[in-house]
């Protein structure tokens, strides 16, 4: 640990989660890494373990699927109960070394959906996927985890419906379904089950409403990202990108934990991030894939693998193939 470094080693408590450090493991997709099946392999066991003896305090588990569709690329599987022995394994796994994990549930959306729009799902399939969340999240309760993150960013199906919603219905304003998967897993998994919402929107207006929404339905905390599209107003002079900009809107109005992400790739840019009042937890995404002992190391005053900017970044092809993840210490056969 280092006295530069105080905000991030400092612990944090999250309904009754004890959390050792302000370092988040944020939901990202080995793309060489899920088979067809959707069940959780050996890889995917090594990969988050990684993190967690890594010494992040909070991993996010990539995006799986909560509903059975035909999926543009191999995803994890939450829909149905054979995915729970691999889901099991996983949570050990990702919870090694006193970490906390939840699960980032997805529907792809419309990109996979007979329908072109959302006022073409029938109200009966509309409800259909809405349950389809709760049961997921049950299967990760049953599993082991310690919460679940509802997937409402980078334009996936809860994104399209608080951000590009054209329904006829009660469900015309997006944030109700938000607020109904908030409540619903709450009561089916117990109130100390964490639920946490990871959204963004191209307007601050909507953008704080999902927020309120969200902390008002009973999330414990939010995770900020783009949405749909591309956010209005990020003034020219922020130091850091634009979702981190967004969070600290978020934050002005939260009274639950915020988390930013976004280009952070240094300890000391964290650091400074959760000193400016930006947000309560910096999620690292490059650094952590780059080098899986990321946390350990920064707090430990120690340089860790940095990422070497490939002109074609390899991660998106197979993880396997990343040069600086190989001298981090993680190498998948």
């Amino acid at each position: 640990m280092t006295a530069e470094l105080t905000n991030l080693e400092a612990p944090i408590k999250i309904n009754g989660k004890n959390i050792k450090n302000r370092i988040v493991v944020p939901p990202m997709a080995d793309f060489g890494l899920t088979n067809p099946d959707g069940l959780v392999n050996e890889r995917h066991l090594k990969h988050y373990q990684s993190f967690a003896e890594g010494g992040a305090g909070l991993i996010i588990i990539e995006a799986c699927a909560t509903s059975r569709l035909k999926e543009p690329r191999n995803t994890i599987g939450i829909f149905e109960d054979r995915c729970l022995e691999g889901l099991t394994l996983l949570a050990n796994a990702a919870k090694k070394n006193h970490a906390v994990s939840v699960v980032q549930m997805m529907n792809s959306g419309l990109s996979v959906m007979s329908e072109s729009s959302l006022k073409e799902i029938s109200r009966s399939q509309f409800l259909a996927y809405r349950d389809d969340f709760v049961s997921a999240a049950i299967r990760c309760k049953t599993a082991g985890f310690d919460g679940v993150e509802l997937h409402a960013a980078h334009g996936f199906y809860l994104n399209q419906v608080t951000e590009c919603n054209n329904r006829m219905d009660e469900y015309a304003d997006g944030t109700r379904l938000l607020a109904e998967l908030i409540i619903g897993v709450k009561e089916a998994c117990g109130s100390d089950f964490l639920v946490d919402v990871r959204f963004g929107h191209h307007n601050k207006k909507e953008l704080l409403k999902i927020a309120k929404t969200a902390e008002s339905a009973g999330a414990d905390f939010l995770n900020v990202s783009f949405g749909c599209s591309g956010f209005d107003g990020c003034p020219e002079a922020f130091p850091y990108e634009t979702t981190v900009f967004m969070a600290s809107l978020v934050k002005e109005v939260s009274e639950i934990p915020v988390i930013c992400v976004g280009g952070i790739t240094s300890a000391k840019q964290a650091e400074d991030i959760l000193e400016k009042g930006y947000a309560d937890m910096a999620a690292v995404g490059r650094g952590h894939l780059c080098d899986p002992s990321w946390a350990n190391k920064v707090l430990g005053g120690m340089e860790p693998e940095l990422c070497r900017n490939c002109r074609s970044c390899l991660w998106y092809i197979d993880g396997r193939k990343c040069p600086a993840r190989k001298n981090g210490g993680i190498k998948h056969e």
